[in-house]
Order: structure tokens, then sequence, then C-alpha cells
């Protein structure tokens, strides 16, 4: 055989081997589980963002993205944070986190949140903890040696983990029309990874048996290497490396001192919150500031961030972001976005007229109003308020259909005999039973805020 020939069947098998693995993964993308709200939105959030723009990456398990909120590091410090975190977090998938982290970003701070550091084997095998880590994380050399640290050998379950339609295929009974759209949708992470929750722990808290004194911390040495690796990754990059513990139950005194002796040795900085709680420092509610036993929830989330903030100004040099050039940043837009969700004061209104007043001024709502007895009664009345003008004006005689551009949705009023409809995005919004129906749609959050239906 000829060395062309030979150069030629090499090619033909690395195209080969190169065809299957992007068939498998562009598969794979469509049938593997779509954490929502957790790994999935946190990661490709994560990637969204613009290169070299975050200045502190927090990592680790949920503790750190159910303790941190970036959106209050900014309002009240200017830092620019991103919760970059995945639950039950082992340590090794903490220094795959850094690692990816360190590809697209130049923070000057990473914060450790260091729950899964004691106690806590990484050769556990707990897949779900793998699947949160692993599943959304773009596979490269890093992520492969991770799952082969995870698994311990080169088997299905390892392939599962590198191509998820090995573990997902059976999916394809349940796949809904997220799962082929998500992936070409805004990634966008308005809370920068936080977790948003005001769900109150059934139970107060038991945060007493922090000074329990019989028991010692046990830090695996598998660990401690993997910490290790993270603080020579970061001295690499100048990138100074903080060690938090968030408060919960399972926490103890010895744990806080076995992290503290670690972390001097290392020559990095440790606060616990479970320590300043029991000084007095830190001020929680465990009756209300606890989802359950081991997260916070946004009340005592925002005691805790507040307080960080403010040993982060102490101990580093961080840039404050809020004086940024004219058009703001992704946390302007991200805290804009924040304050238009939930209840709105227009939500309130009493009548079609108070209504229109309260939106009419705020020219990223738009106003879709309906008025079923315009003139004689016999005709409905349509328009669309946009931009502090109308853009749309409709009164319908006959059968139809207007279609029309409102922030990125579309917009479609359709009349059928008796029947009005107004589609946006390919939904129904349109209530009847009264004389007016205003829908209020938000061009910031890309949602229908409201449809409110009045008499007068």
């Amino acid at each position: 055989m000829s060395g062309k020939m030979k150069m030629s069947r090499i090619a033909a098998v690395i195209s080969f081997f190169v065809f299957t693995g992007l068939v498998l993964t562009a598969a794979g993308r469509i049938v593997r589980a779509k954490f929502i709200g957790d790994s999935t939105t946190i990661v490709n959030g994560f990637y969204a963002e613009k290169r070299n723009d975050i200045d502190m990456v927090i990592i680790g398990s949920s503790n750190s993205f159910c303790t941190v909120n970036p959106l209050i590091l900014y309002e009240e410090y200017g830092i620019a944070a991103y919760d970059f975190g995945s639950s039950s977090q082992p340590m090794h998938i903490s220094s795959l986190y850094l690692k990816e982290a360190l590809k697209v970003q130049k923070p000057k701070v990473v914060a450790l949140e260091v729950n899964m550091l004691t106690g806590n084997s990484i050769n556990s095998k707990n897949e779900s903890a793998f699947r949160w880590g692993f599943t959304d994380i773009p596979l490269s050399w890093d992520k492969i040696k991770c799952i082969y640290r995870s698994v311990g050998t080169v088997d299905g379950a390892f392939f599962s983990y590198v191509f998820p339609i090995f573990r997902y295929h059976d999916r394809w009974k349940e796949l809904s029309k997220l799962d082929y759209t998500y992936f070409c949708q805004d990634k966008t992470n308005y809370t920068k990874g936080y977790l948003e929750t005001q769900s109150v722990s059934e139970n107060a808290v038991n945060l007493n048996c922090y000074d329990y004194d019989e028991g010692e911390a046990w830090i695996e040495e598998a660990s401690i290497a993997c910490l290790d690796e993270m603080i020579e990754l970061c001295g690499k990059k100048n990138v100074e490396l903080l060690l938090f513990k968030s408060p919960n139950e399972n926490w103890h005194r010895y744990d806080t001192e076995a992290v503290r002796e670690l972390a001097g040795e290392r020559g990095l900085l440790f606060v616990d919150y479970n320590e300043l709680y029991h000084s007095g420092e830190l001020e929680l509610d465990p009756a209300n500031d606890f989802r359950d036993g081991e997260h916070l929830n946004d009340f005592g989330a925002a005691k805790v961030t507040s307080h960080l903030g403010a040993f982060i100004q102490a101990n580093f040099n961080l840039p404050d972001r809020r004086n940024e050039e004219k058009g703001g940043n992704s946390w302007d837009r991200a805290c804009q976005y924040q304050r238009r969700s939930g209840w709105q004061e227009f939500m309130a209104s009493t009548s079609a007229e108070e209504c229109f007043d309260r939106v009419r001024n705020d020219e990223d709502y738009v106003m879709i109003v309906t008025d079923t007895k315009s003139g004689s009664g016999k005709r409905v009345h349509q328009w669309v308020y946009q931009d502090g003008e109308v853009a749309l004006d409709v009164t319908w005689k006959e059968n139809g259909m207007r279609h029309m551009k409102i922030g990125e949705s579309e917009l479609v009023l359709i009349k059928l005999g008796g029947v009005y409809q107004v589609l946006i995005d390919d939904i129904d919004h349109y209530q009847a039973g009264s004389r007016w129906n205003i829908i209020v749609y938000d061009k910031i959050t890309k949602e229908v805020k409201a449809s409110m239906v009045f008499n007068e």
C-alpha cells in the first residue's frame, strides 16, 4: 500500500470519527435533560457573558448559588460577579469549573464555597452530581479528564458523560418544544447564576449544633489535592482565591477549624458565616431566612451577600463597575430586569384608564388594548401602543388578521366571526367577557406581564 493511500485511509477514519462525534453531540444537545433554574441555566448563562467582563467568580455546590446574590454585590458595592456552580458539586468538578471560567474570563477574585471540601469523597460516584456538573459544560480535554477522574475507567458510564445521548436516548418519548428550541434561545442569565427563591423552610433551621464537639472534620486527601490544583491555577493567572462557608445546620465548629487550618497553611482568606452567626456579627433568622436546612432563601442570601461584599471590598482591590460609561453594562441590565420582574404597580389598576395612564410613559412596555364596545357597540376596536405612540389601530368590520413586531416577539391580532385573539409568540392572551382587555408586554423581560380586564 502506497504512502498516499495509507494517509487517505487515515484521513477517512479520522473524518468518520469526527463526523460521528458531531452527530452524537448534536443529538445529545436535543435529548439531554435541561436543568432549567439549575446547572443548565447557570452554565449557559456564564458562557453568554461578554468575554473578560467578570471580576469575581463564585464556584461551588448549590450552597454557593443559593447564598451569594451577584446583583446585591453590584448594587451595593459595584462588584461584577457571577455564580458559576452546580448542585452537589464535588471538588474535582469545582476545579473543572475554574478551568472553564479562566478560559473565557479574567477574574480578579474566585470565591470557593467549601461545603463539599469536608467529608465528601470525590469518588462517591454520585450520578446526579455528575450529571448536574458535566452535562452543560462544553466538551474539552479538561472535561474528559475530569470525567475519567469521576468514574475511574473508560466504560459505558464514561461515554454517557462524554456523549449524554447514551444516557438520555430514551427521552425522545417526552421531548418538548423546549428541547428543540432551547439552544437557539437567548441564554442570558439575568440573576447572574443566583437561584432566586422566597420559599421558607417549614420548620426553623437548627443552627445550634455548630458547637457540638463530639466529632471531627474529615478532609479527604483527594479533595485537598483539588484545592491545591485550584490554588495553582489561580496563581498562574494572578487571581486571588477566597474560601467561604454558607450557613447551614450541618456545619460544626470543628469543620471551621479544619478549613481555617488548611487555608492558613496556604495563605488563603477564609470566612465562615456559621461562625459569624454564632458570634453575633451576622444576624440571621432561622425561622425565615432559609428554604431548607442546607440553603438560604432570598432574605437570608441578601444578609450574607451584603456582609461578603463588605469583606471583599476591605480585602481585595475590585473596581466599582457602577460608574462605567453611558449605556451601562450587563449588571445594570440585569438589575433593571429584576426590578421589572414580579408584581408591578400598574397591576393594581381598577379601570382601563388608570392602567393605561400608569403604563403609557414607560417606553419598554407595549400595550395591546381591546375595546369591545367601540362607537355604537357593534364594533371591536383594538390598538397597539408602543414607544410612546399608537403603532397599530384597527376597528374590526370583517374577519381578518394583523401582524406586527413588538420588541423581539411576534404579535398577531385575529378576528374570526365573534371570536378575537391576541397571539404573542403563538400564545393567545386575550380575555373575553369584559368591555376592556389590556395586555401588557415587557420588552426588557421579553414576556407578557399581565392580561387585565375592566368593565370601565
